[in-house]
C-alpha cells in the first residue's frame, strides 16, 4: 500500500455509534473543560477577562481538546496516543518545518500583493519591543491551538470518515464542511457574508489534502500554524478579535477584503493540487519505466 493511500487507515477509528459518541465526548470535555477553566481564571484573576491575559487564558484551554481526543482514542479504541498521532512513527519535524515556511512565505507574498493592489487600505504601526514581547508568549499558544484542532479534524474526524468505503475525498470534504461550520459562522466571519465560510472551507480542504498526500499530521499542523501565526502577529484587520486581545502586528488592514482573500487561498489550493498531480504522474511514469 502506497504512502499516498495509507494515511488514516491504520490504526483505524471505524465510523460507528462508538466513534460518534466518542466525538461528542471529546466535544463535551473540550467545551466543558474550557468553560470551567476560563470561568475560574476570570473569577480568581480578574485581569484575565480582557486584553492579552484573556488571550492566554483562552488558548491554554485547548489542552482540554487534546485531553478529550487522548481519552477517547485510548479508552474507546485502545489506540496509543503515539500511534494515533504518528502512525507508530516519530513526529516528522522536517515536513512540519518545510510546510510551515512554504505557507508562511506564500502568505507574505499574498500580503505584498494586497499592499500593492490596495495601498490605501493599510496602516503601518510596527513597534518592535511590544511586538516581540507579545510574540514570544503568543507563538507557543497559537501552536497549541493548531495542534489541538488538527488532532481533532485531520486526526480523529478524518480517520472516522476515512474508514467509510467512499474513500479519502469524502473524508476530506466532510471534515472540511464541519471545520468551516465551526470557524466560518462566527460573528467575525459572518460580517463578510458567504465569503467567510467559503474561505474556511477552502482552507480546511487544503489541510485535508495535505494530510492525505504527506501521510500524516505534521504538514497540516505546519500550515495551520503558519496561517494563524500570520493572522495573529503579522497583520491585523477590521472586525478581528485579535485587536481586542492585545495582540501586536506589523500592518493593519482597515477592512478585510474577503473575496480577495478567498482568491488567495483558492490559488494556493489549485497550485498544490496541480503540483501533486504532476508529482503522481511523474512517479507512475518512473515506475512504468522501471518495470519495462
Amino acid at each position: 500500500m502506497s504512502m499516498e493511500t495509507r494515511y488514516g487507515l491504520q490504526p483505524k477509528i471505524p465510523f460507528s455509534f462508538k466513534s460518534l459518541a466518542g466525538f461528542l465526548l471529546i466535544f463535551v470535555i473540550w467545551q466543558g473543560g474550557a468553560l470551567m477553566w476560563v470561568s475560574l481564571m476570570n473569577m480568581f484573576i480578574p485581569a484575565t477577562r480582557s486584553g492579552f491575559p484573556s488571550f492566554i487564558t483562552l488558548f491554554l484551554s485547548f489542552w482540554f481538546l487534546i485531553l478529550g481526543v487522548f481519552l477517547v482514542t485510548r479508552y474507546f479504541f485502545k489506540i496509543s496516543f503515539r500511534a494515533f498521532l504518528f502512525e507508530e512513527k516519530r513526529p516528522d519535524l522536517r515536513k512540519f518545518t518545510i510546510y510551515f515556511f512554504c505557507y508562511f512565505l506564500a502568505l507574505i507574498l499574498y500580503l505584498l500583493i494586497d499592499l500593492a493592489v490596495h495601498p490605501q487600505s493599510f496602516t503601518f504601526h510596527f513597534k518592535p519591543l511590544p511586538w516581540l514581547s507579545v510574540f514570544l508568549v503568543a507563538a507557543p499558544l497559537i501552536l497549541l491551538q493548531c495542534v489541538a484542532e488538527e488532532i481533532l479534524f485531520r486526526g480523529y474526524m478524518y480517520r472516522m470518515f476515512r474508514s467509510l468505503k467512499t474513500g479519502a475525498f469524502w473524508s476530506i470534504f466532510i471534515t472540511s464542511i464541519l471545520f468551516s461550520l465551526v470557524h466560518g459562522f462566527n460573528s467575525e466571519m459572518l460580517n463578510n457574508g458567504i465569503w467567510g465560510p467559503l474561505y474556511y472551507l477552502m482552507g480546511a480542504f487544503l489541510l485535508g489534502i495535505v494530510a492525505y498526500h504527506t501521510n500524516g499530521l505534521a504538514a497540516p499542523i505546519g500550515i495551520h500554524f503558519a496561517m494563524n501565526l500570520f493572522n495573529f502577529t503579522i497583520w491585523g484587520y477590521g472586525t478581528s478579535t485579535a485587536e481586542s486581545m492585545g495582540l501586536q502586528n506589523f500592518v493593519y488592514r482597515h477592512t478585510l477584503d474577503m473575496p480577495f482573500t478567498f482568491l488567495g487561498i483558492l490559488t494556493i489550493v489549485i497550485t498544490y493540487g496541480a503540483f501533486q498531480l504532476f508529482k503522481d504522474k511523474r512517479s507512475r511514469s518512473y515506475d512504468s519505466g522501471r518495470n519495462l
